[in-house]
């Protein structure tokens, strides 16, 4: 099923908009990678270009619209492909016949300059991690470096949120090759697809999906995560953003939200805070930004409108601290999905400071036997813990955690939680 992306580049004069620090979802390389054997260039680092692996098995069962795989190929030009590896350098767009793949960034990738860095791989009982750590371009080039990850799973691996089957990660993107490389999924059959976009860096920002090659500067420090395990069926909206992580800004700054879904549907978006300071009087809520004016949210079947984003004005009168907001993009599908997204603000010098400790000394939250756990606790001192459902409604407060929560009579879906310690206030989501 083909998708329709929501985005934006923010480049209008005129207004202030918040910054985030990088996306914290690069995994970092330790002894449990290993450089993936590809069937050119030579052990232990199989520095090559244009090469693929040997098929290689996966302990668990990876849905790509309707076709359930459990082996794969990693490709050294970006990409996982099904059936065969591909040692195709040159990209074309999506959806096409006979490349079953998932690529975060498909394009000419050459790792034989002993300065570019290598392809590695991990697998778990739910997952596999791909990461092409800067990695160098065809031909033996390095003056330039892309820096990205894949994860595929069943949907019950931690390392994606939501459930979802698969996220890409990106670090600082530099280059790219020949044909604008193309990010997204592939079914094979010429019909099922999903297009995030073509990028490459003598463009101008982005466009959408399916307009011109786009700026790879675009996807610098974002993480987009989805699913193609639901081929026929309603899926949720996608968040896709480089929001990630501690958002800084300022009182009277404008926040925008990415996010896209099915071409043939409408998303309605609500936007809730902890404080009050973003409301239905200062908040554009269910509005896009285009042609530098704020006006109603469009139906994502017009492409010719391809510029589209949701936007919430913090209050000028906010005071400096630290705020959690709560994006809910909902579908008109059937049944209607809804996503959540949750993100920390920090306005002026507000304090808690020690919240920056969120992206070094992570919480991390999994469900046994239907208890919630978390790990990463051993340390810190429990003031309170509060649990919202997907609506961002708190529906339960404790400071009681060694038993963890039960969650076993709780419907399921997805969850979003904040525990305050005496060494700051952490936050995170889980799905049930």
């Amino acid at each position: 099923m083909k998708k329709y992306l929501l985005l934006l580049c923010i480049a209008f004069a005129g207004i202030q908009y918040t910054s985030a620090q990088d996306c914290n979802c690069m995994l970092a390389l330790d002894e449990t990678f290993s450089v993936v054997p590809m069937n050119s260039g030579s052990a232990p680092d199989y520095r090559n270009d244009d090469g693929f692996s040997d098929e290689i098995a996966l302990p668990f069962s990876f849905d790509l619209y309707g076709t359930a795989y459990d082996s794969c190929f990693i490709n050294n030009n970006g990409n996982i492909s099904f059936g065969n590896g591909y040692s195709t350098f040159a990209s074309s767009g999506f959806p096409i016949n006979n490349f079953p793949m998932i690529s975060a960034y498909w394009a000419d990738v050459d790792t034989r300059n002993i300065e570019s860095g290598l392809v590695y791989y991990k697998i778990t009982d739910h997952a596999m991690i791909v990461r092409y750590n800067a990695v160098g371009y065809f031909p033996n080039m390095v003056d330039q470096l892309n820096d990205f990850q894949i994860i595929i799973s069943d949907g019950q691996s931690d390392l994606i949120a939501n459930g979802h089957t698969i996220s890409f990660c990106y670090g600082d993107m530099q280059w790219s090759t020949g044909t604008a490389a193309t990010v997204g999924a592939n079914a094979g059959d010429g019909i099922s697809a999903l297009q995030i976009g073509r990028f490459n860096e003598a463009s101008e920002a982005y466009d959408g999906p399916y307009g011109e090659s786009d700026d790879v500067d675009f996807i610098d420090y974002s993480n987009i995560t989805f699913s193609t395990n639901t081929l026929g069926e309603n899926q949720y909206p996608i968040n896709v953003s480089n929001l990630c992580d501690t958002i800084f800004g300022a009182a009277g700054d404008t926040l925008m939200f990415f996010y896209y879904d099915d071409i043939n549907q409408e998303l309605d978006y609500d936007v809730t805070d902890s404080s009050g300071f973003v409301n239905e009087n200062d908040s554009l809520v269910g509005m896009v930004l285009f042609n530098d004016t704020f006006q109603p949210a469009r139906s994502g079947n017009d492409r010719d409108l391809t510029n589209y984003s949701v936007g919430a004005i913090i209050d000028e009168n906010t005071p400096d601290g630290w705020y959690t907001i709560y994006v809910t993009a909902t579908d008109n599908g059937t049944p209607a999905l809804s996503t959540t997204t949750e993100y920390v603000i920090q306005i002026g010098n507000g304090s808690p400071t020690s919240i920056n400790e969120a992206a070094s000394t992570p919480i991390v939250a999994y469900l046994n036997a239907g208890i919630l756990n978390f790990k990463g606790l051993d340390d810190k001192n429990v003031e309170m813990f509060t649990l919202y459902n997907s609506n961002g409604q708190n529906i339960l407060q404790t400071n009681k955690l060694f038993q963890g929560i039960n969650m076993s009579q709780m419907a399921t879906g997805i969850y979003l939680y904040t525990i305050k310690t005496n060494q700051g206030t952490f936050s995170g989501r889980f799905v049930k």
